[in-house]
């Protein structure tokens, strides 16, 4: 795929799963080198397990993860989470970390994609974690959801699938490239990707 990145190209990654070893977290490290490659940096936020669990009695209160975290996302041109599914919704700990940038404006208009990797591909996760991120005002501009996923990477971590390494190629360098679109391009991009999950696009942030 041909598409203008913008040099040194900041990434954020944020991994749902807590495990040490998942395949969303391999899906994701398949991504970061993807974008690497491409001249993007990328900043793994993996503290997630240490996020407590969002009180907006204390959403103005200095707590270090969370100002860590604020911090990271705003300072993110792109961002780029894995979504696990659990139980017919998305993981907890990944909605729980987003819950504390509601209102907060560090997702404003900044392109995010999606993916969820698990047993049927995580349309549940893949659909609202995009929609709770929408809501927020963020462009949601790509999004992947990869079924069976132990048939996709070895144990090592390592994908074997080639139209899966395609698809989050394609879906890598979409996201990195989108800081280069045009305002209503980007609403056009954002409005296709959440219509595509059954949300409702009045809720995509109109072009500035």
């Amino acid at each position: 795929m041909s598409v203008d990145i913008p040099l040194e190209a900041r990434l954020l990654t944020v991994c749902g799963s807590l495990q040490d070893r998942s395949a969303n977290r391999a899906a994701l490290e398949v991504a970061s080198a993807v974008a690497v490659a491409a001249g993007a940096t990328v900043d793994d936020f993996d503290r997630l397990a240490d996020v407590p669990a969002f009180d907006a009695d204390r959403a103005g209160e200095p707590i270090e993860v969370v100002d860590d975290w604020r911090r990271r996302a705003a300072a993110a041109d792109v961002v780029l989470v894995a979504a696990p599914e659990y139980a017919g919704s998305v993981a907890g700990a990944v909605k729980n970390a987003f819950d504390w940038l509601v209102g907060g404006g560090e997702l404003y208009r900044k392109p995010v994609a999606v993916l969820s990797a698990g047993t049927s591909g995580g349309l549940h996760a893949r659909r609202m974690m995009a929609q709770t991120l929408t809501w927020q005002g963020a462009y949601v501009v790509a999004e992947l959801g990869i079924a069976s996923p132990r048939t996709k990477f070895d144990g090592a971590g390592r994908i074997t699938h080639e139209e899966t390494a395609a698809a989050l190629t394609l879906l890598t360098r979409t996201l990195l490239a989108a800081p280069t679109m045009t305002a209503a391009d980007l609403v056009e991009r954002a409005t296709s990707v959440v219509g595509s999950l059954d949300i409702d696009v009045a809720h995509v942030t109109p072009a500035a």
